[in-house]
């Protein structure tokens, strides 16, 4: 499938929410943790299967509908409206039966051709994956928090398969929320026993100025409510910027983990100390130092400053490291961003820069470890938000943690999962899951001139 394919809308529906949500979830305020989403780009993913079913398509895509209101019943969340109260200044999820009479948006397209295809260099076609996935973009609240679209590909030599788009308003859910969701829905499109039900509650977040913060972020974030700006920094930013998919399979990343261990083994070792047992860092850690110092050294290539300051941005779960702890099940937005900060010279180092990232990025996971909760949480936000706009940033986004390859919506196991987003800023990496037992799925966005010396340093290092 090119950009320039032909794309037809089959039908457009809608999936009922089953179920009215009980009397005091109809109105959902947004927490201090949600609130920096809401002129945010939706959460896209796209799930690729091969085979489309053939005559019984048509039966699998009802019961796609199906399992969706099924799951919708109890995430109810999702059918609602992302909705502005001028009297208080909140913006609320509204989950009032005039607010989800509607349900969810479900678009039913055919495209022309096959799947979009990777180039040889692993470059992902980004103006073809957006058509995949259904906009949530809206110039003014309220808004809708969930649509979904199913592509099937058909004609040409290429043709076959079919492509689930999800798009979820990023102010109701981080990435442990969608992904629950879409575990969730994974669950009921097979008949298999639901995992334990999410917790709507946004009192479980307990700051002494939360509902203050919540509206202060709102008026920073979008001063113009119920207008949403859609103008930002942000937008269309992967025209300037390619885009590449790549796997880590389970022996690439045991070797990644044991030559860190070992590049620090001989860096603290001393003459005629007993060798202690290898300390192995984690998967998030090892990949993550990675794809820092890869990308800090493909464009000191080019752009060589020693004495330049690079950070990196991550996102830390706040839910059990919160007091109280929240639900791990807690639908909703509770996580944080961490900082690490390294001269870009020694990240750049062809021999020790790897050492350095590890080393930055446990010194920020201990600082969230000791204060998950930022008091002057806004100017917390500010802060990071500065970052982005900086020569040397870098994001990793999502986790390994994510088990995005299990979500079987009734096609069996997906052969593609992708993140197809208008929001790809130079320097900004996902990670999930791979395909393959312990693999690591990588999403870089980078400058042309750069990428190929970061694929390179990340595949062979």
């Amino acid at each position: 499938m090119a950009s320039s394919a032909e794309v037809r809308v089959v039908a457009a529906t809608r999936v009922p929410l089953l179920r009215r949500p009980q009397p005091h979830l109809e109105q959902i305020p947004l927490s201090l943790f949600d609130a920096p989403f809401v002129a945010f780009p939706a959460i896209n993913r796209v799930f690729f299967y091969d085979d489309d079913g053939g005559a019984d398509y048509p039966s699998l895509v009802e019961s796609l509908k199906s399992s969706l209101a099924d799951t919708i019943a109890v995430y109810f969340p999702l059918a609602g409206k992302l909705t502005y109260l001028p009297s208080t200044g909140d913006v609320v999820v509204d989950c009032s039966p005039s607010a989800v009479a509607d349900g969810v948006a479900f678009l039913e397209v055919e495209v022309d051709g096959g799947t979009p295809a990777r180039t040889p260099t692993e470059r992902l076609d980004v103006p073809a994956f957006l058509r995949l996935v259904p906009s949530l973009e809206v110039p003014e609240l309220p808004a809708p928090v969930l649509a979904v679209q199913a592509t099937r590909f058909v004609g040409g030599g290429g043709g076959g398969g079919v492509a689930v788009g999800v798009a979820v308003h990023h102010a109701v859910a981080d990435g442990q929320s969608f992904w629950r969701f879409m575990d969730a829905w994974s669950a009921a499109a097979r008949g298999r026993p639901s995992p334990p039900a999410p917790a709507f509650d946004r009192s479980a977040i307990v700051h002494p100025m939360a509902a203050d913060m919540a509206r202060r972020i709102l008026r920073k974030k979008a001063p113009e409510l119920p207008l949403i700006p859609t103008a930002n920094l942000l937008r269309r930013t992967w025209e300037r910027h390619v885009v590449t998919t790549l796997e880590l399979d389970s022996h690439r990343i045991g070797h990644i983990k044991n030559r860190i261990a070992e590049l620090d083994e001989a860096t603290t070792a001393s003459p005629g100390t007993e060798r202690r047992p290898r300390r192995l860092p984690s998967t998030f850690v090892a990949v993550a130092a990675l794809v820092w110092s890869s990308v800090v050294r493909a464009r000191a290539s080019r752009q060589p400053d020693d004495g330049a300051r690079a950070h990196l941005v991550f996102p830390a779960d706040c839910r059990r490291r919160l007091d109280p702890p929240v639900d791990a099940a807690y639908f909703g937005n509770c996580v944080r961003c961490c900082v690490a900060g390294a001269a870009a010279g020694d990240l750049a180092d062809a021999h020790r820069g790897v050492l350095h990232a590890r080393e930055a990025i446990r010194e920020a996971i201990d600082g969230f470890l000791e204060h998950p909760m930022v008091e002057a949480f806004d100017a917390w936000i500010d802060a990071v938000a500065a970052l982005v706009r900086q020569p040397g940033f870098v994001a990793v986004t999502a986790s390994p943690r994510f088990q995005v390859y299990e979500v079987d919506l009734g096609w069996g196991a997906p052969s593609r999962v992708e993140f197809a987003s208008e929001s790809l800023p130079n320097g900004m990496v996902a990670m999930t899951a791979g395909r393959k037992e312990a693999s690591v799925q990588v999403m870089a966005t980078l400058r042309p001139e750069h990428m190929e010396a970061f694929r390179s340093q990340l595949l062979y290092w």
